[in-house]
This record gives structure tokens, sequence and C-alpha cells, in this order.
């Protein structure tokens, strides 16, 4: 039995290309995400190319200058002038960051799921095809915003392998540590899900004509969008 591989290399450029695209759009999406919900919060916001910036100006001013003149105090755990005021500010502090941070993954998945569901709306386009219109491919650009949580398990995975010994910095970690959960749970339980979501992309919605070329421009793609625009130009281009 003969395996065919079939690799269309027309394709690949205009894949290749659409997926630095891609990574682009998802991560200031992404970054859109804690942008929204920290507005609403009333904090000012702004989006850099790979983080959201975030200050609560309202309250900042007199947490510092109660930081600054009872610090033994609040160390100690012990009473001071407005304690209460303090620790109730701080308190609905760790609660808005929770819900800014949840707002990047969330709108991620989100988008992700919205676009697997219009894929699911036009499948039957999808019948005997062996190529895809441009209509086809939007779609399912929009369903892969689900390979962040893979990419993130894969670089948090290719951490412990190499034994860099950072602490896991993305939101799916701060979250975990918020709930009081391990680290891993929700970095790995979204990954899942994202892996089947790919798999489903691939088996169901690529024609096998297309398939490898599609893979491996994923890989190219994403990978070189990532070092573009998160290491390279990202800085300069929104500082």
């Amino acid at each position: 039995m003969k395996l065919q591989f079939n690799f269309d290399k027309q394709l690949f450029i205009w894949l290749f290309i659409s997926f630095i695209i891609a990574t682009v759009v998802g991560t200031l999406t992404h970054e859109c995400g804690h942008y929204a919900i920290a507005r609403y919060y009333g904090y000012e916001t702004s989006i850099s190319y790979g983080h959201t910036r975030l200050k609560d100006t309202k309250n900042q001013p007199f947490l510092d200058s109660t930081r600054s003149k009872y610090w033994a105090e609040i160390s100690a755990g012990r009473d001071f002038p407005q304690k209460v005021k303090f620790d109730r500010i701080i308190e609905t502090q760790r609660n808005n960051n929770f819900w800014i941070t949840l707002g990047g993954p969330l709108q991620t998945m989100l988008t992700g799921s919205i676009g697997l569901v219009l894929l699911f709306f036009i499948r039957k386009t999808f019948n005997n095809r062996t190529e895809l219109s441009i209509r086809q491919w939007f779609y399912i650009f929009i369903s892969l915003f689900w390979l962040r949580q893979i990419a993130n398990f894969a670089t948090w995975i290719g951490g412990n392998f190499f034994k860099l010994g950072t602490l896991p910095r993305g939101d799916e970690f701060r979250l975990a540590r918020m709930l009081q959960l391990p680290e891993w749970t929700l970095i790995s339980l979204t990954a899942l899900i994202g892996a089947i979501i790919l798999t489903v992309i691939i088996f169901k919605f690529i024609p096998i004509k297309q398939r490898i070329t599609f893979i491996i421009s994923g890989l190219l793609g994403g990978i070189t969008g990532y070092i573009l625009w998160l290491i390279l130009f990202g800085k300069y281009l929104m500082p």
C-alpha cells in the first residue's frame, strides 16, 4: 500500500501567512478580553503587544500612602487607622483581578467556540470537497483560537522538560493559583478540550488532500507568528 503525501505549495504559502496573522490577531483580541473587564471595573487600561496594563487610579494612591505609613502594622497584621477601608479595597482588587485575568482566556475560548458552532452550521458544505473556500477557511481559523490553549500547554511542558525553573505566568496558571487548585489543572483541561476540537477540525472539516499542508503550515506559521510578534517586532510596534 503506497502512502500519498499531498503538499500544496500555493496553499501552504496562503495558510502560512494566515497563521502568522491569526497569531497576532489572536494575541491582541485575547488582551482585549482583559481590557474590557478592566474597563468595566473602572481601571485605567491600555493594551501592549502581549499584555494589558492596568491601574486602579481611584484607590491606588490611598493604598500606597497607607502602606508607606503603616507598613510595620500591615506586615504584623496589627490594627492601624482606616484598616477596614484598606482591607476592603485589597479584597475588591483581588476579586477584580480574578475576573480581569479570566477575561483573556474567556474571550479566546468563546471566540473559538463560536467558530466551531459556525462550522457545524455549514458542515454540509464540506461534504465531498477536495478544496475549501475562503469562507470555510475563515470559520476554521476562528475555531482555531482554541490553539492558544494547546500552545500554552506545550510551552509549559517544554519549560518543565528543559528545567527552566520559572514560575508559570500564563493566565490559566494564575487563575488556578487564585482558586487554590494545582497550577496545572486549568491549562491541562483547556488544552485537552483544544486538542479534541483540533482533531475534529482536521478529520471532519479539512479535506484529506489538504491535511498535510494544513498541519505543516499551522506549525510553522504559528511558531513564526509568535517569534515575529511576541519576540521581535511587537514590542516596537505596540510597546
